[in-house]
């Protein structure tokens, strides 16, 4: 009987263990990661419309970094009050302390902290024609204290830091650090097809909200 009896202890000890362990990882994943479904062309030919991705939500611990896909809250913006919603989907290019500008298609970042201006290898940039490519120009942006500047990646319809107001001016702000929403790390990008299939369902999808 007592040996029974501890077997039963044991039994019913790891059963918790396991169950406490599941709940802990649910309240992990739930608070570290959400859905996100693309809405738009602006990241074409590396993401597309109806696309579901997982985004790491953003954190003090965990700073996006330039070349990450990010995913920026932009409803405080009077620019953007015609946005499907208040989300876009885009890629980080320049941060805090950095310079950027663009000649005949061809990015050049000054880095925080370096001397002088290099060429961007962007493998990622996509251009509906090499004419458009030769057109696609900007004037230097400077990227000031907790600012950010990004870029979709299908430069020839994608509304973003280089967006030019009525007149062709520049916006007379950049956006900031503060509105990361998340990040699409480069393993969900790897494996989207299988984390749709086990996140996503068909009445909706897990954590996800609408971006462009």
């Amino acid at each position: 009987m007592e040996k029974e009896r501890g077997t039963g202890i044991f039994f019913y000890g790891a059963l918790a263990i396991m169950l406490l362990a599941v709940i802990s990882f649910r309240i992990y994943w739930g608070q570290t990661y959400a859905g996100v479904i693309v809405d738009g062309v602006s990241m074409n030919q590396t993401l597309y419309n109806g696309e579901k991705l997982l985004m790491r939500k953003a954190s003090e611990r965990e700073s996006a970094k330039r070349g990450d896909i990010i995913v920026v809250y932009v409803g405080d913006y009077p620019e953007c009050e015609d946005v499907a919603s208040d989300y876009l989907i885009k890629r980080l290019i320049a941060v805090e302390g950095d310079k950027v500008k663009c000649q005949d298609g061809q990015l050049f970042i000054w880095y925080a902290g370096e001397t002088g201006y290099v060429p961007l290898d962007e493998p990622y940039a996509y251009y509906s024609s090499s004419q458009a490519k030769l057109n696609y120009d900007f004037n230097e942006y400077v990227v000031g204290k907790d600012e950010i500047f990004f870029l979709g990646d299908n430069r020839n319809n994608s509304r973003d830091s280089r967006y030019q107001e009525p007149g062709g001016s520049h916006l007379t702000h950049l956006y900031k650090q503060k509105d990361i929403y998340g990040v699409v790390p480069t393993w969900a990008l790897e494996n989207q097809k299988i984390l749709e299939k086990i996140f996503f369902r068909e009445s909706g999808c897990f954590g996800a909200k609408q971006k462009r």
